[in-house]
């Protein structure tokens, strides 16, 4: 969970970047948010009176997918596809890093903390890293960067964990990793947040209600604050610690009253 501080001083941030993309003509951006900065800049966003770049912005984190974003105050002049479109070709303020492991037939495996541990080893600070995609084999990382930092990494970065490693700077179109969906599906009780992290994450309801109140589920983004709270379906849920799902909605309900809902997890 933030700080208090720190959501102030994120609001801040948020409320200024707004107000000098519109005033100024260009576009400004925050570093890499994670969902639960996402969730705080939503909030600030909806205050009444704040400029918001032309009246538009936009979270992006080089792919779909992406869990953390940048956010992205847009000119008069720019569109959120024209914005997409620049990022994905390399030629924007975000970058992607292909990290593989030299000679993989005798080399270890490397893992998303061992990608983060070795990038922020070098002085790197969060902000400035979106998310680590990892191909199947453990062989190959796709690293999501700020591009002021990409270079500094090719340069700096010869090893992760115990492995020797090549790294190349890459547009993020390049990206070829994927998230992986894994069908779930089974019966609750009632479609409140709890029942579903319960079932998924095969916890009880009390946890997954500890979860809630700590702050630690969101939901598409934004911080759900009520265990009784009823996901639409679609909303894509995220726990910190535990993973990621999309909720599919309901498949039928017993004569006991339960009900069976599908959902999909991120492996």
């Amino acid at each position: 969970m933030r700080s208090r501080e720190d959501e102030t001083l994120l609001a801040g941030r948020i409320r200024d970047l707004a107000r000098r993309a519109e005033q100024n003509g260009y576009v400004t951006h925050t570093g890499f948010l994670s969902l639960s900065e996402q969730s705080c800049a939503m909030s600030v966003l909806a205050e009444p009176g704040i400029p918001q770049g032309g009246g538009r912005y936009v979270l992006y984190g080089g792919m779909p997918d992406a869990d953390r974003k940048v956010l992205f105050f847009l000119p008069a002049y720019m569109d959120e596809e024209e914005l997409i479109e620049q990022e994905q070709s390399g030629e924007g303020i975000m970058a992607c890093l292909k990290i593989e492991v030299r000679g993989t037939g005798f080399a270890k495996e490397i893992g998303h903390r061992d990608c983060l541990g070795a990038l922020m080893h070098l002085g790197i600070e969060r902000d400035q890293i979106g998310d680590i995609l990892l191909e199947k084999d453990g062989f190959c990382a796709w690293v999501f960067v700020l591009a002021s930092m990409a270079e500094f990494i090719c340069r700096e970065l010869v090893t992760i964990g115990r492995a020797h490693v090549d790294i190349q700077f890459v547009s993020p179109s390049a990206c070829t990793a994927r998230p992986v969906l894994v069908p779930r599906s089974g019966s609750i009780a009632s479609v409140r947040i709890d029942s579903l992290l319960a079932m998924v994450f095969h916890i009880s309801r009390s946890a997954a209600q500890e979860l809630v109140g700590r702050e630690e589920v969101f939901v598409d983004g934004r911080t759900v604050s009520s265990s009784s709270y009823v996901p639409a379906v679609g909303s894509r849920i995220s726990v910190r610690g535990h993973g990621k799902f999309i909720y599919e909605g309901e498949e039928k309900t017993t004569k006991k009253g339960r009900i069976f809902v599908r959902t999909s997890v991120f492996s």
